[in-house]
């Protein structure tokens, strides 16, 4: 696809997903609090049950057709309320990732889980803020600091670096404090760049450029 298509493909996307004035953000807090709500009342639950040696009562067969929504062990997020917005930008899914990898990073500050996603990714440390467009000193102040706040558009840039999924790209801005906000045409614009897998700075740049929204320098 050369630039002017790319261009064109893109006011589309926003055309089709772009609300002025709309934010994500309350709406992602209020489904993750409700999503791990879930998980921790379901840990419990459980510790109890391992506690219980009796053994378990069969259900009656006519009982035997109970919903799937009514069935906690897997959690998945997309069995929560859905909002009455297009996707991919309104609808949050955390589908196919385990619940003990869950638990042991949501308290991860944006520091330590962009340090752990280098790691995995198997990326020095140099590779990975260059491709950022993050010079040296500011990386440094990141890892040395586990509570860095950064800038939204610092994380979305590591997003890119790091190529992450539209998902693991959520998790790092939640970390950060940070959604996703369908008012804002540098996140929707980023947001068609992760989903197409074009982690290009160079193409990404031009795009942001071409519709007045701040570059990664």
């Amino acid at each position: 696809m050369d630039k002017q298509q790319r261009i064109e493909e893109v006011g589309k996307y926003i055309e089709k997903y772009y609300i002025p004035g709309y934010d994500d953000i309350v709406v992602d807090d209020e489904e993750v609090k409700g999503f791990f709500d879930k998980i921790t009342e379901f840990l419990s639950g459980k510790k109890e049950r391992e506690k219980d040696s009796a053994p378990a009562i069969e259900a009656p067969k006519e009982q035997e057709s109970v919903s799937e929504s009514s069935v906690p062990p897997e959690f998945d997020i997309t069995t929560a309320k859905k909002r009455k917005i297009s996707r991919p930008m309104s609808e949050m899914t955390v589908s196919n990732r385990k619940i003990d990898d869950l638990m042991s990073q949501m308290d991860e500050t944006f520091s330590q889980r962009l340090l752990r996603m280098i790691k995995e990714r198997k990326m020095s440390e140099s590779e990975a803020y260059k491709k950022a467009f993050v010079d040296r000193r500011h990386f440094a102040k990141i890892k040395k600091d586990e509570y860095y706040a950064p800038s939204k558009k610092t994380v979305l840039a590591f997003a890119i670096a790091l190529e992450l999924t539209l998902d693991e790209t959520k998790d790092l801005l939640r970390s950060a404090g940070y959604a996703l906000s369908r008012s804002s045409k540098f996140d929707i614009i980023v947001v068609y760049f992760l989903e197409n897998r074009n982690y290009n700075m160079f193409d990404i740049n031009e795009v942001l450029y071409e519709y007045d929204q701040p570059i990664f320098e």
